[in-house]
């Protein structure tokens, strides 16, 4: 008797120290976070703002960070210690002194329904444009107010670590679709980058 109720003890705390390892706060894997930004310049903030679907890794893609450094694992993580860690992200690649940010975990029972496409460089407004399925290059980039006088007609649209080159004075580029998680930037224009009077094939 005495050894059946030390098994049944050994199994109540066993379980109780699982559910106390997982927090209920944290982030589900295939799960999506919202966060914003404080304390930095506001193209940046909006840029870096918004809400993000982490990966089959349990990974997100942060804006600003340089590569090898952009991709934080948040899987399991509650939102406080995302906040840390995207903290010291930022601090690490010395791009700003005193960042404040804010996390909000979606429950694990909630379905997740949004996708976004970084946009910045030469354009009106650098933000994560909403993706939706059918999305192309022309659209993400009307998204985010359109490229600039300044901006490049040669748009660089990076996918899994890997950047290809769009004109996006052409017909065939300006349809190509574009991707959950794409990064877009656009280029500052060159000195003799001449823009055609009609619209390229």
């Amino acid at each position: 008797m005495k050894k059946y109720i030390c098994s049944i003890l050994c199994l109540m705390l066993g379980s109780a120290g699982l559910v106390s390892a997982q927090s209920p706060d944290a982030v589900p894997p295939q799960g999506t976070i919202e966060i914003q930004v404080r304390g930095i310049p506001s193209d940046d903030a909006t840029a870096i703002s918004g809400q993000y679907l982490l990966d089959g890794n349990g990974t997100i893609r942060m804006p600003q960070l340089p590569p090898g450094q952009d991709v934080l694992r948040v899987v399991g993580k509650t939102a406080r210690q995302i906040e840390d860690m995207l903290m010291a992200a930022y601090k690490k690649a010395e791009l700003y002194t005193a960042p404040t940010f804010l996390v909000k975990v979606q429950s694990s029972d909630a379905r997740l329904t949004e996708h976004i496409v970084l946009v910045s460089g030469g354009v009106a407004m650098k933000k994560n444009v909403l993706w939706r399925r059918g999305m192309t290059l022309l659209e993400a980039i009307v998204g985010a107010g359109d490229i600039t006088d300044w901006g490049s007609r040669y748009v660089q649209v990076t996918r899994g670590g890997k950047t290809v080159t769009y004109d996006y004075f052409s017909i065939k580029d300006r349809a190509i679709p574009i991707q959950p998680n794409d990064r877009i930037f656009v280029p500052q224009r060159g000195i003799f980058e001449g823009r055609p009077a009609k619209l390229l094939p």
